[in-house]
C-alpha cells in the first residue's frame, strides 16, 4: 500500500511534523494570507494526503510489521505478504 511507511517510529515522525504544519497553516492563514499554503502543502506530503490518509498507513504498517513476525506451519521468520 502507498500510505505505509518503513517503520512504525517513522510513521509517528511523519504524522507529528504533519500535523504541526497543519497546525501553523491553519493558525496563520489569516495573517500571511497565500503563504499559508506553504505549510499547508507541507502537511499534505508529510500526512500523505488528508489526516485519515495518514491513519490507514499507520493502520497498515503496523499490521505489516505483525504480520512479518507470525510464525507458520512451526517457524518462525519473515513471512512476505503482498
Amino acid at each position: 500500500m502507498i500510505f505505509r511507511s518503513p517503520t512504525v517510529a517513522f510513521h509517528i515522525l511523519r504524522g507529528i511534523l504533519g500535523l504541526g504544519f497543519l497546525a501553523i497553516a491553519l493558525q496563520y492563514a489569516p495573517i500571511v494570507g497565500w503563504w499559508a499554503l506553504v505549510p499547508g502543502i507541507a502537511a499534505f506530503v508529510c500526512l500523505g494526503g488528508c489526516p485519515m490518509c495518514w491513519t490507514v498507513g499507520l493502520v497498515d504498517t503496523v499490521l505489516r510489521r505483525k504480520a512479518s513476525t507470525t510464525c507458520v506451519d512451526g517457524s518462525c521468520g519473515n513471512v512476505t505478504r503482498l
